[in-house]
């Protein structure tokens, strides 16, 4: 699975030339001397050739500025990136995704960018959606500026929606219980609650639940909306809150109690079940996008997961963000000046415009207004662009992350109790934590 939908020519054409943005670069805030600066990044896959095309757009329009620029997998970048800042070998810009960035503020490889430096650059960060933009800040401050995003959506199935007599998208508990129950069906054609229903040999089901990653940010996204978090104040493991265990009961029940999702399934399972018409409810990455588009003959919508708790909207995300490592002593400050006139360019709308070609959801808010994206099914979602939140502002993640998928997997699957698996989860992350804590700052 790849976070990151494949290019289309067509929509990269398309990105170039609508939506009445000027793709001529504007005045630079640079005025210095010439300087080379060096840019690492981890888009490897169909991204690459969109990257390497605004590299050289952006060095055609700045004469001054000469961006050096290198692809490589993110892992071998998160392997490097420390031993480079401590040699004084860092590259000037590197791009850092959520589920690092934390980590790496907090080992002090990463620099501050005060107002001050954000000013200069003429960047006024309110262009970008704010919890989006503050998946790169911690402890008060801001390290990074958004590039790519992607986020848990909710497929449906409209073709099944018809023929099951369900004609509104769910929004909220209520609804999501209604329409889930309507989907479902048993191999004699049974409905939930009828004699005889059999739960166990379901022919139709409302919603598909799994028991990966994926499948956990659909309980992270519940216990979110419900007002509950991963971590507390003092950035330990506490999602085993009674809003936590209300959201998650809540899922795990439409397994177990409603019988409106299947029991032990994969996502793998569900996707192929979903795109053969049998669940109308499909919660995942947007990254399936593309391979929907590509079905023949395959009417399908994108919606925001619907409101299950009581607080607010909320779904995860995933982003990556345009950072400054930290540099040796007398590091050039023309070069850092250059650095941030290219976070500026790069992060501008034209270019994010640009960049959705790749299957990332707008950054700027003024690109989800751009009428490229009319009738299109990702739109489906951007009114609450702002309410996509990352699973970051902790530098122990995958101490966090790794317990709290498990917890899932042990409720979903019914080997524990919601409370007893998501306490046993908690109990693991924070020996996990308290090991961590001393090696960040």
């Amino acid at each position: 699975m790849n976070r990151k939908g494949k290019i289309g020519l067509a929509l990269l054409l398309g990105a170039l030339g609508t939506g009445g943005f000027i793709l001529a670069q504007t005045q630079s805030s640079y005025t210095g001397p010439k300087v080379e600066i060096t840019y690492l990044h981890g888009f490897t896959g169909p991204d690459r050739p969109v990257m390497e095309d605004l590299v050289k757009r952006f060095n055609e329009t700045h004469p001054n500025i000469v961006v050096k620029a290198t692809a490589q997998p993110w892992g071998t970048t998160w392997n490097q990136l420390e031993p480079l800042v401590a040699s004084g070998r860092a590259p000037d810009v590197v791009v850092v995704n959520e589920d690092q960035i934390t980590r790496f503020i907090a080992r002090g490889a990463l620099t501050p960018i005060t107002p001050q430096m954000y000013r200069s650059a003429n960047i006024d960060t309110n262009r970008f959606f704010k919890p989006l933009f503050e998946t790169a800040s911690y402890k008060g401050q801001s390290y990074g500026v958004p590039i790519s995003a992607v986020a848990y959506v909710m497929f449906y199935n409209k073709a099944l929606m018809q023929k099951m007599g369900v004609s509104k998208v769910p929004t909220n508990r209520a609804e999501l219980l209604t329409a889930a129950r309507a989907c479902t069906t048993d191999k004699e054609g049974r409905k939930p609650g009828q004699a005889g229903f059999d739960g166990k040999n379901l022919e139709t089901w409302g919603i598909s639940l799994y028991n990966n990653w994926v499948g956990a940010r659909m309980a992270y996204s519940a216990i979110l909306q419900n007002g509950g978090s991963l971590v507390d104040k003092d950035l330990n493991a506490s999602f085993n809150t009674p809003e936590a265990v209300e959201a998650v009961q809540f899922l795990v029940d439409l397994v177990q109690k409603e019988n409106v999702a299947r029991a032990n399934s994969t996502e793998e399972a569900e996707l192929a079940a979903f795109s053969q018409g049998k669940v109308c409810f499909f919660p995942s990455g947007q990254w399936y996008l593309d391979r929907f588009e590509k079905t023949p003959n395959f009417s399908f919508g994108v919606a925001f997961p619907p409101r299950i708790g009581n607080k607010q909207d909320a779904t995860w995300g995933g982003s990556s963000h345009l950072t400054l490592p930290v540099q040796r002593q007398g590091y050039d400050p023309n070069k850092r000046a250059a650095a941030m006139e290219f976070i500026n360019w790069m992060s501008a709308a034209p270019q994010n415009l640009t960049w959705t070609s790749t299957g990332s959801l707008p950054t700027v808010r003024a690109v989800a207004q751009d009428k490229k994206f009319e009738n299109q099914p990702i739109a489906g979602i951007f009114d609450k662009l702002d309410s996509i939140y990352a699973t970051s502002g902790f530098p122990w993640g995958g101490q966090v992350l790794g317990p709290f998928d498990g917890a899932w997997e042990r409720a979903y699957l019914g080997k524990q109790p919601v409370k007893q698996a998501l306490d046993q989860g908690v109990d693991e992350a924070n020996k996990q934590i308290a090991q961590a804590r001393p090696n960040f700052r």
